[in-house]
């Protein structure tokens, strides 16, 4: 499902043997192998083998407050048609989900297995219903920054940019749709021709536009490469050739806007996390290049 790491400590895989003999679902088939898979900047992810089968354990931090039954509504609605795997256990005692393991899967590569796939996968997450929060730019930045630490300084001009984009994109009509809102390539993956969806934690109601500047930013598309996949997306979710024009000439209109919020939700996110000034830097300098664009 993704590369073992090899840095992961005995001790590490010896507590992730011992919680898996703690949950109900393995009693009848305890773990034979556990091994890591990866580990991201909030959660770890292991592979598990137990007689029976083949799971996928993903681990929560205790202070998380991420909705992990929205989570769970998200990724069942999405393996349901086929675009992520089953979930198959959700115990916030132990703070873990664990899900049907994906065999023989690698990291989707936007150039070599085709955006196509990824925009028709998109298309269709984005159709399901699941009953979910509403993202909100006015609260969801607050949070973001009384979430960083006390000696954090925030460059000004940069935040006040972001907020800007958070009020252009709120002037311009919605599109709201079910959103993954985390689509890099670590939550992407290619297996037996088809894609597969991971890590649903911040899949909530949200304008569709925020999932595609994901996919601009994360995969260095260049404006004929966008303007094609606003075209391919809008034509997957209105077929009808009038709608589909309509849809992707709003889009345009709201991909600049979203590319900064995204990429402001991305600085403040990191900044907030320990050993991520990289990545925060990184998307700091996003904000900081990217055109603040009028209506």
């Amino acid at each position: 499902m993704a590369q073992s790491l090899s840095a992961t400590t005995g001790s590490e895989i010896e507590h992730v043997t011992r919680l898996c003999q703690r949950l109900e679902f393995f009693v009848d088939q305890p773990p034979l192998q556990v091994r890591a898979l990866s580990h991201g900047a909030s959660n770890q992810s292991y592979y598990v083998k137990t007689v029976q089968g083949e799971y996928v354990l993903r681990c929560y931090p205790a202070e998380s407050t991420v909705c992990r039954q929205q989570e769970l509504r998200c990724q069942h609605a999405a393996a349901a048609k086929g675009l992520a795997a089953t979930p198959l256990c959700l115990n916030n005692h132990y703070q873990v989900m664990l899900s049907e393991y994906i065999r023989g899967a690698e990291p989707f590569d936007y150039a070599r297995h085709g955006g196509s796939a990824l925009l028709s996968v998109l298309a269709q997450f984005h159709q399901l219903q699941v009953q979910t929060a509403t993202l909100d730019y006015t609260t969801y930045l607050p949070q973001l920054l009384a979430a960083l630490p006390a000696d954090c300084r925030i460059n000004k001009a940069m935040l006040a940019k972001v907020k800007q984009a958070a009020q252009l994109l709120s002037c311009l009509e919605p599109d709201l749709v079910l959103c993954h809102l985390d689509l890099h390539q670590g939550n992407l993956l290619w297996a037996a021709d088809a894609l597969w969806l991971l890590d649903f934690e911040y899949s909530q109601q949200a304008d569709s536009s925020l999932d595609l500047a994901a996919i601009s930013l994360h995969f260095n598309l260049d404006k004929t490469a966008e303007a094609q996949m606003l075209a391919d997306y809008a034509r997957l979710r209105q077929p009808r050739l009038q709608q589909h024009s309509e849809l992707a000439t709003l889009l345009d209109k709201k991909l600049p806007a979203a590319k900064l919020l995204y990429c402001g939700f991305c600085w403040l996110w990191y900044l907030a996390l320990p050993d991520c000034q990289t990545q925060a830097n990184y998307w700091q300098q996003q904000v900081q290049a990217l055109p603040l664009q009028t209506a």
